[in-house]
């Protein structure tokens, strides 16, 4: 998948999600965000995606007034939340002009137009830094070369400046299984790391790793009769849709599910990871 090919994809996601709502899938947008949903205990267990971010906040030490970098800053919820609660300056990278559009929108109608930027620019190109604090939530996933992706990104680091990767992670009983294939084919994710090649990958850049969190238990997967359902559904609406732009967001629809399925048995973790850069 080319750059081109996954800013066309999130361009059409963008534009189509209400469409995917009727058939069960899709959300997040009235926060800005596109990450995963977490069961919340401020809202009595229940998933929201605002806690995710409140875990984030939780485990990470930076500078006043950080810098930031946000690697795949989707619909912008995350940049808010760094200008908004760590009164940070922040840079966001997303291949989707339709993306940027909508981020550049909320920053200017949040009057943090000073503040934050958007660019449609690679992470693999990032700007030179440097920053304080560099996030990629669910974004590598999306990388053809990760390590390329993570190469760049830790090179934009200050001293002392942290990377905070938080991702899809399968296990290694889910290698070579259909749930996995359809995965990879429905959300354009040709090579989807494990734990361990990002563990690897962080000793080659000279990062240290300060914390790690297993947040698999706090995603709420929908019941095995549900996702069948809805895969059905799926799949005759994308056989009886005309656009083929339409049937590539079903297809990734269907890529949503078959995580869903993996997360039910264990052969897919979501994970945050965050490394440091030594001071010197």
């Amino acid at each position: 998948m080319t750059d081109a090919g996954i800013a066309r994809y999130y361009d059409r996601l963008n534009r189509w999600n209400g469409i995917a709502r009727l058939v069960g899938y899709g959300g997040g947008r009235e926060r800005l965000t596109v990450h995963r949903a977490l069961a919340d205990p401020a809202a009595s267990g229940q998933p929201t995606t605002s806690r995710l971010h409140d875990v984030l906040l939780a485990h990470l030490a930076v500078v006043p007034t950080p810098r930031v970098l946000d690697a795949g800053c989707g619909l912008g919820g995350t940049m808010l939340l760094c200008a908004e609660r760590l009164q940070a300056d922040v840079t966001g990278l997303t291949l989707s002009p339709s993306q940027a559009a909508t981020a550049r929108f909320a920053v200017n109608r949040a009057g943090l137009d000073a503040s934050v930027r958007v660019l449609v620019q690679s992470y693999d190109t990032p700007p030179a830094g440097p920053f304080d604090l560099v996030i990629a939530l669910e974004s590598l996933a999306h990388s053809p070369a990760p390590g390329v992706s993570l190469t760049a990104l830790a090179a934009t680091l200050a001293p002392n400046g942290a990377l905070v990767v938080v991702d899809d992670m399968p296990e290694a009983s889910a290698i070579g299984t259909p749930e996995l294939a359809a995965f990879k084919k429905g959300w354009r994710s040709p090579v989807v790391w494990t734990r361990q090649h990002y563990l690897k990958a962080f000793t080659e850049l000279g990062l240290t790793l300060q914390h790690e969190l297993d947040l698999s238990d706090d995603v709420r997967p929908r019941p095995l009769w549900r996702i069948a359902v809805l895969e059905r559904l799926n799949r005759l609406a994308s056989a009886a849709l005309p656009f083929a732009g339409l049937r590539e967001v079903m297809d990734s629809h269907l890529g949503g599910l078959a995580l869903e399925r993996m997360s039910r048995s264990g052969q897919m973790r979501y994970r945050m990871l965050v490394a440091k850069r030594p001071a010197a």
